[in-house]
């Protein structure tokens, strides 16, 4: 039995400390410390606790920003025996249905935009929208991320959107994209694309490559920037997210 609820109590907030590096084997400087978790929990963050049968196996983690209706969300953590499961979706509809109840009305992140499953669940499972890309956000990283600079978009979850609340509960099939152009054959990119709906494809799994092949990897992330930063400075946005013989992001063109 999988319970979904605030973390609770000096104990719990160690535990989360623990799943930081359980889950992206992060060196102790890339952990949030103890005490900073808990004044995020202090000044109106969230953090979210996802239980199985008293243990922690996941968390959600949201912060305040300068925006009262808008909070960022640092972290979410799932240990890798519940990946696959539904405990990623369930703490994002907890963090969704805490935000609205405080008048919260959109939730922004970061992620690797070459790392396929995440692109997967933030824009197909959950809805949620890129239009920024930051090459090198964090700088160099330990653990999973350790040799690759460290590029994110930020994902936009706006929560009253129809979509996020279809994308959550009842997920509609993935869309078609036969005869949709594709930006890239692997590293080579074609920038002067105008088509209002284009595709974007990722390598078959990232992360392997940044563990077994670091230059192959950060060929994926010199081409990746070059690629996502022309078309979304042209006004395009990621979307969706498409695995059909391959891992696609959609484009869509966006009048500003």
């Amino acid at each position: 039995m999988i319970e979904i609820r605030e973390v609770q109590g000096h104990q719990e907030v160690s535990r989360v400390q623990e799943l930081q590096a359980l889950v992206w084997g992060r060196s102790e400087l890339d952990i949030v410390p103890h005490g900073l978790t808990v004044a995020f929990m202090y000044q109106g963050g969230l953090v979210g606790g996802a239980f199985d049968h008293g243990e922690m196996i996941g968390f959600v983690m949201g912060i305040p920003t300068a925006d009262p209706k808008k909070q960022h969300s640092h972290m979410l953590g799932v240990l890798p025996g519940h990946r696959g499961t539904d405990v990623a979706v369930r703490l994002k509809r907890f963090q969704r249905d805490w935000c609205l109840s405080r008048g919260i009305e959109q939730v922004v992140w970061s992620y690797d935009p070459m790392r396929s499953v995440n692109a997967n669940f933030n824009l197909r499972k959950l809805g949620a929208v890129v239009r920024e890309y930051h090459p090198n956000l964090y700088g160099q990283m330990s653990g999973v991320n350790a040799g690759v600079d460290s590029d994110r978009v930020i994902a936009e979850w706006n929560l009253r959107d129809p979509e996020v609340f279809q994308r959550i509960y009842a997920p509609p099939a993935s869309l078609e994209v036969s005869g949709l152009r594709t930006i890239n054959r692997g590293f080579e990119n074609t920038l002067d694309l105008q088509d209002e709906v284009l595709l974007y494809q990722l390598p078959a799994d990232f992360g392997h490559l940044v563990q077994h092949d670091l230059e192959e990897a950060r060929k994926w992330r010199a081409a990746g920037r070059e690629a996502l930063t022309t078309y979304l400075e042209k006004g395009y946005v990621l979307t969706d997210f498409v695995r059909s013989h391959g891992n696609f992001y959609v484009l869509r063109h966006q009048a500003h």
